[in-house]
């Protein structure tokens, strides 16, 4: 399970490209394929590249977009979720 403290980094077989209106294009190098993100999605993906907490995404989308903590937090949560189901994220272990 994922928390806000932790950092979620980019697999290092993605790269990434944006595009006009604040998209951005990803690329899975090992599986060949593209997904896109809208205007939210890229700036959590520039979070997880800038190395921030998941927490610390959350905060910036609240400010940027106007929204409540808790739509921020699931949003982020989520979208974690899901690139980590296509492995697009490397979630490191937590330490017990």
């Amino acid at each position: 399970m994922v928390s806000l403290e932790q950092r979620v980094h980019p697999h290092p077989e993605v790269v990434d490209t944006e595009l006009e209106a604040g998209e951005t294009a990803l690329l899975h190098l090992e599986s060949t394929t593209y997904y896109s993100l809208n205007l939210t999605g890229t700036h959590m993906w520039k979070g997880l590249k800038e190395g921030l907490t998941l927490r610390e995404i959350s905060e910036r989308l609240q400010a940027v977009f106007e929204v409540d903590a808790e739509r921020a937090e699931r949003s982020v949560l989520a979208f974690v979720s899901e690139l980590a189901q296509h492995k697009l994220v490397q979630i490191p272990e937590e330490k017990a």
